[in-house]
C-alpha cells in the first residue's frame, strides 16, 4: 500500500505542464482559466440535475439523469487536475481520475441505450390529456348512469346487473378504442413534415379569422374561400368552389372586375377598396365593404391569382350616418335653443318696455299732482284718468303672464255655463269702443240671435273676443273698420272678426298663436304688446273644445281670425239659473256697500297699500286699524276684537300664512273671517291661502268694489248703498 501510495504520488522524473508552455505567463493563464471555469460549469450542472429529479420524482428512469451528474462531476475533476499539473507533475493521479471518467462514461453510455426506445414509447402530454379527458368523460357518464340505476335498484336489479356487465364491456371497447386510436395518432403525428404543418397552420387561419378571406384564380373564380366569407354572402362553402364571383354573387361581380383585372395585369395590390351591392345572405339589402386585393405571385412575371380580404363596414358605415344624424339634430336643438333664447331676451326687453311706459305715465302725472297741488279740475281729472287707465293696462299684462303660467303649468281652470255669446262680444265692443273712436275706427256688429248658447266660461270668453277686437283696434289705422260677425255653421258656432288693418307677413302666420312671438319685436315698432293675447286666445279656445284660426292675404290687407265653439246641446234653464254670470264688480254697479259699524284689522309691511286700504275701508264707513307685520297684528289682537282681517301674504320674518296659522290656534278667533290680499295671484297661491285658513283669496290689484263687496259678503252686510249716501246719514 505504502508502495503504491508513493509511486502513485511520485513527481520524478517528470515535469509540470507549465514547461510544456515555457511557463509563458499568458499561455499558462489561458490554460488556467478555461480549465477552472469548464470544472465550475461541469460541477454546477449536476446540482441542477438532483435538483430537477428531486421536483420530479415521477419521471420514469430518472435514476439516469444521476449517472448524467456523475460522470460531469468525473469530467469537471480532471479539468481541475489539469490546473494542479501546470505546476506538480502528478500525472499517477491525473491519469487515475481520466480512468474513472472514461469508466463512469462507458457505464452510463451503456445504461443509456436500452432506455432510447423506452423513452421514445412514451406518450406525449397531449395524448395523456387527451386520454385523461376522455376518462374523465367515461366515469362522469359512468357515474350518471350507476347514479340513475341506484334509484330503481329495488326494481330493477337485475337490469342494473345487465346494464353494469354491458357497460363494463363497453367500457373495454372504449379502452381498446382509445388505445387503437392513440396509437394511430402516434403515427400520423409522427409523419407529418414541415409543409403539412404549414398547411394546417394556413387552414386554420382561414377557418377561425373573422375577416372573410378567398383567393380567385386569373379567371375570376373561387379557389378558397373561408366561412366568415362564404356567410357574409349566404352561400356554403362548396357552392363557391370552382365557380366565378359574376354566377355567385351577380350583384357584385361587375363592381369587383375592373379592379381584379387591374390587379391581374400589374401585380400591383389594390388596398380598402368601398364595394356595394347585395348578396343571397340579405337580399334587398344594400351592405358595404372594405375590400383589399393581393395578387399571389408565382414569380415576378407571373401572377396566379388574387388573395382577397373583405371585412363588411355597414354597420360602421350606419354608425357614422347615426353620427352625422345625431350632429345635423344636435346643431337643429342649438339653434332652437338659441332662438328661444333669442325670444326670450327680446320678450324681457319688450316686457321691460311694456311695464316701463305705464310707469311712466303713472309716476309723471302722480308727481305733478303732489307738486302742483293747484292744478285746474280738468288737468286733475285728465290725469287721474291715465294713472287708472296705466295702472289697468299693468294690471292686464301681469294677468295675461299669469295666464301664461297656467297655461304652461296646465292649473287654467273654466266656470262652465251656458252662455248667450251675443251678450259677451257685446260686452267686449263695449270695452275696446273708446279707444276705436279715438282713432276714428269703425266697429260693425253682424250678430245672429239664433246662433244659439254655448257651454264655457263667460268671463274667459269675453276676454277671447276683447283679445282679437283690441288686437284688430290696434293694428288698424285712423278711419279703418273692424267687423264682428257670429253665425251658427252646422254644429258649431263661429265668430269673425276681420279689420282693414296692416295684414299679417305670410311668413309670420304660423307664429301668431305661438307665446312671445310678435311679428316686430324692434325698438322701432308702433305697437305694444307682449305677445301673449294671441296665444292665451288660442289656449281658452281649445279649453272650450273649439279651434282658432287666421287668414292674412299679406302685408296691408288685413287680417280675418275665426273662432269655431261646439254649440251645447238646447236644454231648459232652471228658475233662477243665470245664462252669463259677470264677476266684475265694477260692470255691474258703481254703488258700494255700507260698512258702518264693523271693526277691521289690515296687516301689511307697504306702507302705501296699506294706507289705500285703509282709506277705502274708512271712506265706507269702518273703523280700521293697521300693522305692519305679523308680530303686531297678533299684539293688536290681544285687545281688540276685530271683525275681519285682511292680511297680505308676502311680509318680512312671518308672512300672511304663519299669522292666520297662529290666529286660529292661540286665540278665540276662529270664527273670524280673514281675507289674504297678496301679489302672489297664481291658483296654487289661492289654494294654499284657503287650506291655511283664509275665507277668501284677493289678488292685487285689487278692484275697490271687488274689495268692499268682499268685506260686505263676509262680514253679513248684503244691503248696498253708496258709501256717499251712507256719510250723508251718519252726519
Amino acid at each position: 500500500m505504502t508502495n503504491f501510495l508513493r509511486v502513485t504520488l511520485a513527481v520524478n522524473p517528470f515535469i509540470p505542464h507549465g514547461h510544456c508552455y515555457l511557463w509563458k505567463p499568458d499561455l499558462v493563464w489561458l490554460h488556467l482559466a478555461s480549465d477552472f471555469l469548464i470544472a465550475v460549469a461541469y460541477y454546477s450542472i449536476p446540482f441542477a440535475l438532483v435538483y430537477f429529479v428531486q421536483r420530479r420524482r415521477d419521471l420514469p428512469f430518472n435514476w439516469i439523469f444521476l449517472l448524467f451528474g456523475a460522470f460531469i462531476v468525473a469530467c469537471g475533476t480532471t479539468h481541475l487536475m489539469e490546473i494542479w499539473t501546470l505546476w506538480h507533475p502528478t500525472y499517477w493521479i491525473s491519469g487515475g481520475l481520466k480512468a474513472t471518467t472514461a469508466g463512469i462514461s462507458l457505464f452510463t453510455a451503456v445504461q443509456l441505450l436500452p432506455l432510447i426506445p423506452k423513452a421514445l414509447a412514451l406518450p406525449s402530454p397531449a395524448q395523456l390529456t387527451e386520454a385523461n379527458q376522455q376518462l374523465e368523460a367515461q366515469i362522469e357518464e359512468r357515474q350518471r348512469i350507476e347514479a340513475e340505476l341506484r334509484r330503481y335498484q329495488n326494481e330493477l336489479e337485475l337490469r342494473v346487473q345487465e346494464r353494469t356487465a354491458e357497460l363494463v364491456a363497453a367500457n373495454k371497447q372504449l379502452q381498446r378504442e382509445i388505445t387503437e386510436r392513440q396509437r394511430i395518432e402516434n403515427v400520423l403525428r409522427s409523419s407529418q413534415e414541415t409543409t403539412q404543418r404549414q398547411l394546417v397552420e394556413l387552414e386554420s387561419i382561414y377557418r377561425n379569422t373573422p375577416i372573410g378571406l378567398c383567393v380567385l384564380d386569373t379567371e375570376f373564380r373561387f379557389m378558397r374561400i373561408n366561412e366568415s366569407l362564404a356567410e357574409m354572402n349566404g352561400l356554403p362553402v362548396s357552392e363557391h368552389i370552382g365557380r366565378s364571383v359574376r354566377e355567385v354573387l351577380p350583384e357584385l361581380g361587375e363592381a369587383q372586375a375592373q379592379i381584379f383585372q387591374q390587379v391581374i395585369q400589374t401585380g400591383t395590390p389594390s388596398l380598402n377598396q368601398e364595394i356595394r351591392g347585395m348578396t343571397p345572405a340579405q337580399p334587398g339589402i344594400e351592405r358595404i365593404w372594405r375590400v383589399s386585393y393581393y395578387p399571389l405571385r408565382l414569380s415576378e412575371q407571373q401572377v396566379l391569382g388574387v388573395n382577397i380580404v373583405v371585412q363588411e363596414i355597414t354597420e360602421q358605415k350606419q354608425a357614422e350616418l347615426e353620427r352625422e344624424r345625431l350632429l345635423a339634430s344636435e346643431q337643429m336643438a342649438r339653434a332652437a335653443a338659441e332662438a328661444a333664447n333669442r325670444t326670450k331676451d327680446e320678450f324681457l326687453s319688450v316686457l321691460s318696455h311694456e311695464l316701463r311706459t305705464p310707469l311712466n305715465a303713472i309716476l309723471g302725472w302722480a308727481q305733478m299732482l303732489r307738486s302742483k297741488p293747484q292744478l285746474d279740475a280738468a288737468i286733475v281729472q285728465r290725469a287721474l284718468e291715465t294713472i287708472e287707465r296705466n295702472a289697468r293696462g299693468q294690471a292686464n299684462l301681469i294677468n295675461d303672464l299669469l295666464d301664461i303660467s297656467r297655461i304652461i303649468t296646465g292649473k287654467l281652470r273654466l266656470n262652465v255655463c251656458p252662455v248667450e255669446l251675443i251678450t259677451v262680444i257685446e260686452a267686449a265692443i263695449d270695452t275696446v269702443r273708446p279707444a276705436a273712436d279715438a282713432k276714428g275706427i269703425q266697429i260693425r256688429a253682424i250678430l245672429d240671435p239664433e246662433a244659439g248658447p254655448v257651454s264655457g266660461d263667460v268671463d274667459r270668453l269675453q276676454q277671447v273676443v276683447w283679445n282679437l277686437l283690441s288686437n284688430a283696434v290696434k293694428f288698424t289705422p285712423r278711419g279703418g273698420w273692424v267687423q264682428v260677425r257670429l253665425e251658427r255653421v252646422n254644429s258649431q258656432v263661429e265668430i269673425v272678426v276681420s279689420d282693414s288693418g296692416l295684414g299679417i307677413n305670410p311668413d309670420f302666420l304660423p307664429f301668431v298663436f305661438d307665446r312671445f312671438q310678435q311679428a316686430d319685436s324692434k325698438t322701432t315698432r308702433s305697437h305694444g304688446g307682449l305677445g301673449l293675447g294671441l296665444a292665451i286666445v288660442r289656449h281658452l279656445v281649445e279649453l272650450h273644445g273649439g279651434s282658432v284660426s287666421v287668414y292674412s292675404a299679406g302685408l296691408g290687407q288685413g287680417a280675418i281670425f275665426t273662432v269655431q265653439l261646439p254649440l251645447m246641446v238646447a236644454q231648459p234653464l232652471k228658475e233662477g239659473e243665470r245664462v252669463h254670470p259677470r264677476a266684475d264688480a265694477d260692470a255691474l254697479r258703481s254703488d258700494l256697500p255700507q260698512l258702518y259699524g264693523l271693526h277691521i284689522l289690515v296687516v301689511d309691511d307697504e306702507v302705501d297699500a296699506r294706507e289705500l286700504i285703509r282709506m277705502i275701508l274708512h271712506q265706507c264707513g269702518a273703523e280700521v286699524s293697521v300693522a305692519a307685520s305679523a308680530s303686531e297684528a297678533i299684539a293688536l289682537l290681544d285687545r281688540l276684537q276685530p271683525d275681519l282681517l285682511i292680511s297680505d301674504i308676502g311680509m318680512p320674518n312671518e308672512d300672511g300664512y304663519t299669522l292666520i296659522r297662529q290666529l286660529r290656534a292661540e286665540f278665540d278667533s276662529k270664527r273670524l273671517p280673514a281675507v289674504a290680499l297678496s301679489a302672489y295671484a297664481r291658483v296654487e297661491d289661492r289654494t294654499r291661502a284657503l287650506a291655511a285658513g283664509f275665507q277668501l283669496h284677493l289678488a292685487k290689484p285689487v278692484n275697490l268694489p271687488e274689495l268692499t263687496a268682499a268685506v260686505a259678503s263676509l262680514t253679513g252686510r248684503t244691503e248696498l248703498d253708496s258709501c256717499s249716501q251712507a256719510a250723508q246719514n251718519q252726519n
